[in-house]
């Protein structure tokens, strides 16, 4: 958590906030989704998603929301436990491992 943050960082995550806020205002009335259902714009945004808890981004409430939502989804919960069973390791995919 906080390595690699600086102001280019913090300008994309309030981009992505900016975005989520805006999809879930607009067109999201129908449920927790960026779009009320499940699009292929959450599936973009699941691995993005998951990266907030791990570098420790705390969200404001609605973008945390929509994130909690999107990573209790059961095939992203499934994917997540897929990867976690993942034993490659890729020294270059790791910088700050």
């Amino acid at each position: 958590p906080g390595k690699g943050t600086d102001q280019a960082v913090q300008k994309a995550i309030d981009r992505i906030v900016e975005i989520w806020q805006s999809c879930r205002v607009r067109y999201g009335q129908g449920g927790e989704l960026l779009f009320g259902a499940f699009t292929a714009a959450d599936a973009f945004y699941a691995p993005v998603a998951t990266r907030f808890p791990t570098y420790g981004v705390t969200l404001p409430d609605a973008a945390q929301r929509y994130a909690d939502a999107l990573l209790a989804l059961p095939a992203v919960r499934d994917w997540m436990a897929q990867a976690r069973r993942e034993t490659g390791f890729v020294r270059i995919d790791e910088l700050y491992a």
